[in-house]
């Protein structure tokens, strides 16, 4: 005959249980605190990132109030400015620039640059391609140019009487015909590529295009 269990033996086999339970539920407690914490980050990275997204306007400004000058020497400027389009990579951003030697600026529009190597703060850096393949001369004719460089209609046709509100009528009040450049002369492209730095390694490149006049 065989003996049932003690009550003893009854009330060890349930504290086993017990045991199990808790071990149980500490492990489901530490993986829903690891998806908070991972949660946490992931809001927290993707905040960095729009924010670095965000500062790349103040690089473009940069460099829209820059180009009239720039376009009228009419020369390289390391850093800063190249005459004739650059080689790209697969995400379309110049493959030719060296970064390190491209000033960085604050978000906020510092009037001075700032450190490139303080990766607690965002640092903005931009550069300037004409978009031409070989260099234009002043004077030539649209057809010509356009062979050399991605160009456009001139300003003053290609808005229309009263116009207005057109985008060639809002680039020349922007830059006003920069060295008294006549709006009745083809455009040529200017392509603006800013590059924003921020804290935990995020980073945002950000590409505009914009045309002035030329010749």
């Amino acid at each position: 005959m065989r003996r049932a269990p003690s009550h003893a033996a009854q009330r060890g086999f349930i504290v086993y249980i017990a045991l199990i339970a808790l071990l149980i539920l500490s492990l489901a407690a530490l993986a829903l605190l690891r998806t908070s914490d991972t949660a946490g980050v992931i809001a927290g990275n993707l905040a960095f990132k729009q924010a670095t997204t965000g500062a790349a306007d103040t690089g473009a400004e940069r460099a829209f109030s820059e180009l009239p000058a720039l376009a009228s020497a009419d020369a390289d400027v390391p850093g800063k400015y190249y005459r004739l389009m650059q080689a790209v990579d697969a995400n379309g951003v110049p493959s030719t620039v060296d970064w390190s030697s491209v000033p960085c600026w604050g978000a906020t529009g510092t009037a001075t640059p700032v450190s490139c190597t303080d990766a607690a703060s965002y640092r903005v850096q931009y550069v300037i391609e004409r978009l031409c393949t070989v260099v234009p001369t002043p004077g030539e004719a649209a057809a010509t140019l356009a062979a050399k460089c991605v160009s456009g209609a001139p300003f003053a046709s290609a808005g229309g009487a009263g116009a207005d509100n057109s985008s060639h009528a809002q680039t020349t009040h922007v830059f006003g015909g920069a060295g008294g450049v006549s709006p009745l002369r083809p455009t040529i492209h200017y392509r603006v590529t800013v590059r924003v730095q921020g804290p935990r390694n995020t980073a945002s490149t950000v590409q505009t295009v914009v045309e002035l006049p030329f010749g």
